[in-house]
């Protein structure tokens, strides 16, 4: 129990630590950044609560250590899905993968194309 009360302190951690940003895909700033801007906080903290849920049982004993950059995308019909996770650590990968993966968000169609980009580091 302590050891996942350690993970979930470290992932939190990590959010708060680690700033992040509104990208397009062509590497320039967002075009609407003031409701980009607040869709950005509002997937960060919908990204910070399914991450402080208990750890599912298939990773409870794995090593979640490392980091993680997860990229999250707005399809043309307004839904957010992962573009891409990479990172060294496969285990930490799937393990955000199936947890940020069990919310389904959705946004305003004007945000499709949108990308928002995270950097996870667990220790």
């Amino acid at each position: 129990m302590k050891k996942i009360k350690f993970i979930i302190a470290i992932i939190i951690l990590s959010f708060v630590i680690f700033p992040f940003s509104i990208t397009k895909a062509d590497g320039t700033q967002g075009g609407n950044s003031t409701n980009a801007s607040s869709l950005n906080k509002q997937l960060y903290i919908e990204i910070k609560e399914v991450l402080n849920l208990p750890v599912y049982l298939a990773f409870e004993d794995k090593n979640l250590k490392g980091d993680a950059y997860v990229t999250i995308k707005v399809d043309t019909n307004g839904k957010l899905v992962i573009a891409g996770i990479h990172g060294k650590n496969q285990t930490l990968n799937r393990y955000l993968q199936s947890k940020i993966s069990s919310k389904n968000l959705w946004t305003p169609k004007k945000f499709s194309q949108e990308y928002f980009r995270y950097r996870i580091h667990i220790k």
